[in-house]
């Protein structure tokens, strides 16, 4: 995003999570494999009730407020985030389903997905997605019930929860929105995902970050060139108030169901050479050059895993339970 302006920004509509079309949803997460299932069930029925902390009613007072957000910073880092921001809490960037719980700042972590899994495009890949979100959930609850025995309000946010996670890992400063519609972070490149946590626990805003990012994705046509559903477009467009990429949502969801959550887009994009993938990148541009475009490189993976993506179109007799 770089220097964006967030003045005529509108709270956006929070989409079904795993795609606009329920039926094909549901027969897309009934193909998970085994362990993407095992993670799936202890965020929903584990993690997902105990997202909201209980607050201590003895509260700690916060004097240093800078040094409170450095240590919150590090607790999160101690657990495993890769990466870590604050941001100031912007109701314009809260779903309008979601209500508002009185908090006044964001913290926004990452993690790193293992690079090889993202290049897989299978159903490797997928259990990869679903650990790492796995990770997100179970850092974001004990975080937040850190800070509730501080006795400050705090609530995990998921993905699918009451915020669009990459607008408020830009907020944090932690990278910025790409032509593929994700957040490119300076050290992970796109290869990462985000959780984040609300509070009203007193902290300091990092704010955004002009990283660059903007710009070289206004040169670089590499998602738009492999994207199997040519739903990314050379053009930002006006949307919920700002002037952002887009992702055509109806022509990317088929291909999101049927390659096991795809990802092509985030795999080839160059800013992970820049990253700590590095080395797996620079293997991967030689398939990027023998490939082409979309049509090639499908085909080199489907000669690779031995898989035959057409046999995934979903039959409409096909039963969704």
């Amino acid at each position: 995003m770089g220097t964006i302006d967030i003045s005529g920004a509108t709270r956006p509509r929070r989409l079904r999570v795993g795609g606009v079309d329920a039926a094909r949803a549901a027969r897309f997460r009934k193909r998970f494999p085994p362990a993407a299932k095992r993670h799936l069930f202890i965020r929903d029925n584990i993690l997902e009730p105990l997202r909201h902390s209980p607050v201590n009613p003895a509260r700690t007072e916060i004097e240093d407020v800078a040094g409170a957000t450095a240590d919150i910073k590090q607790q999160a880092l101690d657990m495993g985030a890769d990466v870590v921001g604050v941001a100031a809490y912007d109701k314009r960037f809260m779903f309008e389903q979601a209500e508002e719980n009185g908090h006044g700042f964001v913290v926004v972590f990452g993690f790193a997905m293992e690079y090889d899994y993202m290049a897989d495009i299978g159903p490797r890949s997928q259990d990869e997605v679903h650990r790492v979100y796995y990770r997100l959930d179970d850092l974001g609850v004990r975080l937040a019930h850190h800070m509730g025995a501080f006795g400050y309000g705090a609530s995990m946010q998921p993905n699918g929860g009451d915020i669009p996670l990459p607008a408020y890992g830009w907020l944090a400063g932690l990278g910025e929105l790409g032509k593929h519609g994700s957040l490119i972070s300076p050290q992970l490149g796109s290869s990462f995902r985000l959780g984040a946590v609300t509070t009203d626990m007193p902290l300091v805003a990092d704010g955004p970050k002009d990283c660059g990012i903007d710009e070289m994705c206004v040169k670089c046509n590499m998602c738009t060139r492999f994207c199997p559903g040519d739903a990314l477009g050379p053009d930002k467009a006006a949307v919920n108030g700002l002037v952002r990429w887009q992702v055509d949502t109806e022509a990317c969801e088929p291909y999101f169901h049927k390659l096991y959550g795809c990802k092509i887009c985030l795999m080839v994009c160059p800013l992970n050479a820049s990253g700590r993938f590095r080395a797996a990148y620079k293997t991967l541009s030689k398939d990027i050059v023998k490939a082409r475009d979309a049509g090639g490189l499908l085909a080199l993976i489907e000669e690779r895993t031995e898989m035959n993506y057409d046999d995934f179109d979903y039959p409409a007799d096909d039963e969704a339970g």
